[in-house]
């Protein structure tokens, strides 16, 4: 399985010392053969967060954790026209969603990824045993 981390998600694994249960069950599940990739737009969220917190050392991690364990896979350009199909159908049915969700799950949609994440937007594919797995970490 190929899961698309959410830019939360890599945030605990950037704090493995106030995370050790979620960094733990990712070695794991790595280990296990499933994949990760980042999306560009949590890549972006990340680089630009570590950035403007001027924090070098999880700048660092986030780096060298982007270039050893995750898959990198580009948005084409039939996954933005998905992110349109997707943003007009979600606003005609009256429910608007953030721009960088929206190319979150064109891109989970368009790579057949499953979306792991803590925020539980019903609009966005979700896979729940990771979500499980992570919450019951996160909450200890």
């Amino acid at each position: 399985m190929i899961y698309a981390l959410d830019t939360n998600i890599i945030s605990f694994l950037l704090r493995p010392g106030k995370n050790p249960d979620v960094v733990g069950q990712f070695k794991r599940a790595i280990g296990q053969g499933d994949g990760y990739v980042i999306p560009p737009q949590s890549y972006y969220e990340i680089k630009w967060h570590l950035l403007w917190k001027d924090a070098p050392a999880q700048l660092g991690i986030f780096e060298r954790l982007y270039q050893k364990s995750f898959t990198k896979i580009e948005m084409s350009e039939s996954d933005f026209i998905k992110a349109v199909n997707i943003k007009t159908d979600l606003l005609k049915k009256g429910t608007p969603i953030g721009d960088a969700d929206i190319f979150i799950a064109a891109y989970c949609i368009a790579n057949n990824s499953l979306l792991s994440n803590i925020n539980q937007n019903p609009n966005i594919p979700i896979d729940s045993k990771a979500l499980t797995v992570l919450k019951a970490a996160i909450s200890r």
